[in-house]
């Protein structure tokens, strides 16, 4: 385990966290992180999606950052990845930094300190970047102390919306880049339209129609939709 104090300083900044109609998890966009809720925060970080970002607001006074992370297999073997952990002031400037290693077991890295005043803090969870071998794990993320977790709920079926690349396409489909709307429609690059549906809210799994093809997936939010049988096999990959 590794341990480090420091003190944070954090400049408040215009945003702010998303309610319930708006949370959203694993947010690979710089510029609308999600949410962090009380308690632990978990996610899947994968090299061939990218980073993913994450905020919550801050109070003056003492508080600890702890992301633990455990990196994925290869063929059932452990394999060796690391990820950056950057923290980003509401700014976006980096105030701390540290790349933590895993080879299948779990690793933690830590942060106790102070905040000098109320503000925003984003945490980015950054892969060691690949387009030949995939690479990353599982971590988690919780915040204790001076956090402001009020106007902050889990988010709903509505998660699922994103663009995403279905990675083994139908021949009568445009797969370069698929839509899925909060409403429970999905659209194609081609024009092709779609439906989605929760199957099982708290298993994240979804029932996806398109045109004459259909699939029982389990959402990776951050990462993509996954085979339910072989949540390594990615059918549709979450696209920044």
């Amino acid at each position: 385990m590794m341990s480090r104090h420091l003190t944070f300083l954090v400049s408040l900044a215009a945003v702010v966290l998303a309610s319930a109609s708006g949370a959203a998890a694993q947010s690979l966009d710089s510029k609308h992180p999600a949410a962090l809720v009380a308690g632990e925060n978990t996610g899947t970080v994968d090299s061939m999606v990218g980073p993913q970002f994450w905020q919550f607001r801050s109070r003056a006074g003492s508080a600890s950052i702890v992301v633990r992370f455990a990196s994925m297999g290869l063929f059932g073997n452990a394999t060796a990845s690391t990820i950056q952990v950057v923290l980003h002031d509401g700014t976006g400037k980096t105030f701390g930094s540290e790349s933590v290693t895993s080879t299948g077991r779990a690793v933690e890295v830590k942060w106790p300190g102070t905040f000098g005043k109320p503000g925003t803090v984003i945490v980015e969870i950054r892969p060691a970047m690949s387009s030949l071998v995939r690479a990353g794990g599982d971590y988690s993320i919780t915040v204790t102390g001076a956090v402001d977790y009020s106007n902050v709920k889990v988010p709903g079926p509505e998660r699922i919306a994103g663009t995403y690349t279905l990675m083994v396409c139908p021949p009568t489909l445009d797969c370069q880049a698929t839509r899925f709307f909060a409403d429970g429609s999905v659209k194609t690059a081609d024009g092709t339209t779609g439906t989605w549906s929760s199957f099982d809210p708290s298993a994240l799994i979804y029932t996806v129609k398109i045109a004459s093809n259909q699939w029982s997936l389990k959402l990776v939010p951050g990462r993509g939709l996954v085979d339910t049988a072989n949540t390594a096999g990615i059918v549709f990959q979450a696209v920044r």
